[in-house]
């Protein structure tokens, strides 16, 4: 579709052609619900305009972040850290057993042909208490493989914590609870 647009209404010769393509896709109620209260909270006219506003804020952000760069958010109780995973560098390293899997919002690393997350092995040794060789028998993984996801969970601690966070909070907007229930 072409749309002619000109700076001066009144003047048709100066009108430029600006080429636009019609988008159409579907939402699932929450992602409705999440539109509807960011064109509330940006006070933004209609929907478009919502999104329009939202990719420019998003490209802006991403032409100005470089790799190993953090955004932090300076509120009167102190800094926080920002994490918006499509700004985030890939974490690719030399890792042999490590890898990364797709994920709408994580980004930490998974243990190689298992839907198993590297902190998932790190927790469990430290609530268990449990040495390498222990984890090893447990999860039934090479020790290089076991060492290499405590050597990552120890070097990308912040991150860890930040997914953590995220987590809890999209669990407890489902209303899952997160306390411990006591049995009599």
């Amino acid at each position: 579709m072409t749309t002619p647009t000109s700076s001066n209404a009144d003047n048709a010769d100066n009108a430029e052609t600006v080429e636009t393509k019609r988008q159409n896709f579907s939402m699932t109620p929450e992602q409705e619900t999440k539109l509807n209260w960011l064109r509330d909270a940006i006070g933004a006219a209609n929907t478009k305009e919502t999104i329009l506003r939202s990719i420019d804020l998003m490209v802006t952000l991403k032409r100005h972040i470089r790799p190993g760069t953090q955004l932090f958010l300076h509120t009167p109780e102190g800094q926080v850290r920002l994490l918006i995973p499509e700004l985030e560098s890939p974490q690719t390293g030399n890792w042999q057993y490590l890898v990364e899997r797709p994920h709408p919002w994580r980004r930490q690393l998974y243990i190689k042909g298992r839907k198993l997350l590297a902190s998932t092995v790190w927790q469990d040794m430290i609530a268990n208490e449990m040495s390498k060789e222990e984890a090893v028998d447990n999860w039934n993984l090479p020790l290089v493989a076991i060492q290499e996801a405590v050597r990552y969970c120890e070097s990308h601690t912040e991150l860890l914590k930040l997914e953590a966070q995220e987590e809890r909070y999209r669990l407890e907007e489902q209303g899952v609870s997160l306390e411990p229930k006591t049995t009599y």
